[in-house]
């Protein structure tokens, strides 16, 4: 079984669009598609309709989407938020509007491809995996993976009070190889951290996140290579310092995903290539 998982990665999430759009072009298909944060999104989208034509879709959304749309005024959210001691900076108000109007589906019985999605119970610290249970909606799996703390409140759910999905890891091999995967494709959002001119505390809470979340991927490419599952990573680098609220870079990301993505897959072939000439001179001298 073939396994995609999609990390999380903010508003650097459209780079992934790219990615996929060159997977595609090469018929490279999955039989299971795991999502974490802004993972959950894209996931739900392929999941979908694991096409150019939903990847077309996908794209529209992402180059559509504003900073009000996720997060509606900026700063008298997070100023007022911050005075009143609420949990996070800022409600999910808004992205929870923004779900409703652009989420293909209501539930995960209507997708087209296995799809799983993460979360993390701080109650409990045990992960969540939406989408064992083909009836539960698409809403609560996208807010519970993307409630990143402190900027979103944790998502209260069936007694759990679920977090970004990124904290229990940002690439879930685990998941994949325990539903049987042999082979996953890991697309990772990677990049420069934001610095926050405002609230500067969250630059050193954003520093001290990501330390963790590599910490976690090593746990699962070790689990990977103990199972001997074949692993195809693919870092997407994003080169630009971007703030967690800008959104003008989409349509560079996109692109720039599309480029990663699209020389991974010529290395492959070339290296493909090489190991059977390699292989008919072995066997010629045999």
């Amino acid at each position: 079984m073939r396994a995609l998982v999609l990390s999380g990665g903010s508003n650097k999430g459209a780079i992934q669009v790219g990615a996929l759009k060159a997977l595609l072009e090469q018929n490279i298909n999955f039989d299971l598609v795991i999502g974490v944060s802004i993972g959950s999104l894209n996931s739900v989208y392929f999941a979908y309709k694991p096409n150019l034509e939903g990847i077309r879709e996908l794209e529209k959304i992402w180059l559509n989407v504003k900073k009000e749309d996720i997060f509606g005024n900026v700063r008298i959210s997070a100023i007022m938020n911050f005075l009143r001691n609420k949990e996070s900076l800022f409600s999910n108000d808004k992205f929870r509007e923004f779900i409703v109007k652009n989420s293909p589906v209501k539930t995960f019985s209507e997708l087209n491809l296995k799809c799983y999605i993460m979360a993390l119970d701080i109650k409990t610290g045990k992960e969540y995996i939406f989408g064992k249970n083909k009836y539960e909606r698409i809403l609560d799996a996208i807010l519970s993976s993307t409630a990143l703390v402190p900027f979103f409140p944790p998502y209260k759910y069936k007694n759990m009070e679920l977090i970004d999905g990124g904290f229990y890891s940002n690439l879930p091999y685990k998941v994949a190889i325990d539903d049987g995967a042999k082979e996953i494709w890991a697309l990772h959002i990677k990049g420069k951290r934001e610095e926050f001119k405002f609230f500067k505390i969250l630059n050193v809470i954003n520093a001290s996140i990501s330390y963790l979340l590599e910490k976690r991927i090593e746990e699962q490419e070790n689990l990977a290579k103990y199972k001997k599952v074949k692993i195809h990573y693919i870092p997407l680098e994003c080169p630009y310092n971007l703030s967690i609220f800008d959104f003008d870079k989409t349509r560079k990301l996109i692109d720039l995903g599309y480029e990663i993505t699209k020389n991974y897959l010529k290395n492959i072939k070339l290296e493909n290539g090489i190991i059977k000439q390699i292989k008919k001179v072995l066997k010629f001298f045999k």
